[in-house]
């Protein structure tokens, strides 16, 4: 849209803007905490582009945004209550909470798998509009006639057909006055009995007492009128105004809900779902974060995807972990770290701007540098400072941790987390074919991230680097998580005399196998007398998988206390 020339008049006064906003306030009956919307005439061309919403609610200010030029340009001044009556819906009434939106949208990918277009936002706006339109329909009716008749919009796709028609049977208004006239005999030959569903549609949604129930039908019934790929057509007008859900949203979202699967059992009886519909299963936790990040870039879906899995795995730690107190406070991140480029899409808080002038200048803000606090270390013989040095085998004969659950992975977790609960501290050694040592952590979220980390590749336990770390430093408690495939290793050169060295260096010393006890001859004869008879030395065995967790718990509070 061409700006607007300085000598042309607001679209809206001060006056008619407060005006609006009162009275969009008393269809809700609420005073909300939200500015009143400001004319952002002036910012119009650079802010809005050609796919911006006609109006949002910026929750970031609290702020409610209108495209003041373009409701003018459509032809439809006289409907700025409706249109902020609609905004102030999504705020107080629908969705309920950011959780419920998260939770359909993961129904949603069960019933339309492969959606590109999520149609939460819709089916939230038919809430709002039903009770904005029982007093305003009129004015609402007017921005989505005028949408329609924009000079040089695309004629409605199906599926925007479909939900205008839906309005005209609510609103009770004539058939086409919101769809194109002419268009009602292309759709029912492409979509025979059309007006008559969205008829039905208009007498049962609304009647129906679960939010739940109502998403089923909703999207049963405009499952028939989705756009093949590529072919979406222009925004729908109030169809992109929700916020995304975000981290917490989905964090809650990917256990399911029992409400979800009464309101599929209840869509089948009722004849909903046509014979032969497929919904898919309600997906375990760590498939559905799949889910939820599918659609986002790149970087933008590690960091979401990380997130959520390691708060899933916490989820599961605090199920063997009895929540204790640290017996002292984890140390304050005071001390810095070496710089590295920090990149859009990282943590602004990272920015380290003296630094950043310092090597460029007036280029700063182009190359910004990133810079990160850790604590400093307690001091030597600080009581109860535990050490423990954990070598977790992330070789191909276990999962993905963040695809399917790894019980090596939340077994190490466990003892990880058990430690930092206690003041102590935790260093990862994660390996495959190589070996990735972490610094020593004194967080726990930290911590889970570094033993979430994932080769997938053959088993080469780093014995030199075991060796190595003990001649750094004695007092650690070291456990090994591996299977099998760790008395293969021990055939290496070297490795019996790296593997006493480390025994005999270390506090405690821990191997847990995921191995039959039946195996312990063949255990011993591998670790070698020299180091076998050590003091420090405990092999775990762990006949089953789905027992690790549980034994880990167990060693946990042997080694640790509690």
């Amino acid at each position: 849209m061409p700006p607007r020339k300085a000598s042309q008049p607001p679209a809206f006064s001060a006056e008619d803007i407060a005006s609006a906003w009162r009275d969009a306030q008393a269809v809700w009956d609420v005073a909300v905490q939200l500015s009143p919307p400001e004319a952002l005439a002036a910012r119009g061309a650079e802010h809005w582009g050609g796919e911006d919403p006609l109006a949002y609610i910026d929750l970031g200010r609290r702020q409610v945004v209108v495209n003041f030029e373009l409701l003018a340009e459509i032809g439809a001044k006289g409907s700025l209550t409706a249109v902020l009556a609609h905004e102030i819906g999504h705020h107080v009434r629908h969705p309920h909470t950011l959780g419920l939106a998260a939770q359909l949208e993961l129904l949603e990918k069960r019933l339309i798998p492969g959606l590109r277009e999520p149609l939460g936002n819709l089916f939230f706006d038919l809430l709002i509009n039903e009770h904005v339109g029982k007093t305003r329909a009129g004015e609402l009716a007017a921005v989505y006639s005028g949408f329609v008749a924009r000079p040089g919009a695309d004629p409605p796709g199906p599926l925007f057909w479909m939900y205008l028609a839906v309005y005209e049977e609510l609103w009770g208004l004539a058939p086409e006055t919101l769809v194109p006239r002419g268009s009602a005999r292309t759709m029912e030959e492409r979509y025979p009995g059309c007006r008559a569903e969205a008829r039905m549609f208009a007498q049962t949604f609304w009647s129906l007492p679960d939010v739940y129930l109502q998403y089923v039908y909703f999207a049963s019934t405009f499952m028939r009128y989705l756009p093949d790929p590529g072919k979406e057509g222009g925004p729908i007008p109030l169809g992109r105004d929700l916020p995304s859900p975000d981290v917490d949203d989905y964090g809650g979202a990917i256990y399911g809900s029992p409400q979800v699967e009464r309101a599929l059992e209840e869509a089948r009886a009722r004849g909903w779902l046509e014979e032969g519909t497929e919904v898919a299963p309600a997906a375990d936790p760590l498939t559905a974060i799949g889910s939820v990040v599918s659609g986002r870039p790149g970087k933008e879906q590690k960091e979401f995807r990380q997130t959520l899995v390691s708060r899933h795995y916490k989820r599961l730690v605090d199920r063997h972990l009895i929540a204790i107190p640290a017996t002292a406070p984890p140390p304050d991140p005071l001390i810095p770290t070496t710089h590295s480029e920090w990149d859009l899409g990282d943590d602004i808080r990272r920015i380290d701007w003296t630094a950043s002038v310092l090597r460029s200048g007036a280029l700063a803000p182009v190359r910004p540098l990133a810079r990160d606090l850790e604590p400093e270390p307690p001091a030597p013989g600080t009581a109860g400072a535990v050490a423990v040095e954990i070598y977790l085998d992330t070789s191909g004969s276990m999962p993905n941790p963040e695809t399917a659950l790894n019980a090596m992975t939340l077994a190490a977790q466990i003892l990880s987390a058990s430690a930092i609960r206690r003041g102590g501290k935790v260093r990862a050694v994660v390996y495959s074919m190589d070996a990735v040592v972490s610094d020593w952590m004194y967080d726990e979220e930290k911590a889970r991230r570094a033993l979430l980390l994932y080769a997938g590749g053959g088993t080469r336990f780093p014995f030199a680097t075991l060796a190595r770390l003990a001649r750094e430093r004695a007092d650690v408690i070291r456990v090994i998580i591996s299977d099998g495939d760790f008395l293969a290793n021990l055939q290496e050169k070297g490795a019996r005399e790296h593997l006493y060295t480390g025994v005999s260096a270390a506090r405690r010393f821990v191997v847990m196998l995921a191995l039959n006890p039946s195996w312990k001859p063949q255990v011993d004869q591998a670790i070698g007398e020299r180091a076998g008879r050590l003091p420090q030395l405990r092999v775990v065995y762990v006949p089953a998988l789905d027992q690790f967790a549980a034994m880990a718990a167990d060693l946990a509070r042997a080694l640790f206390g509690g």
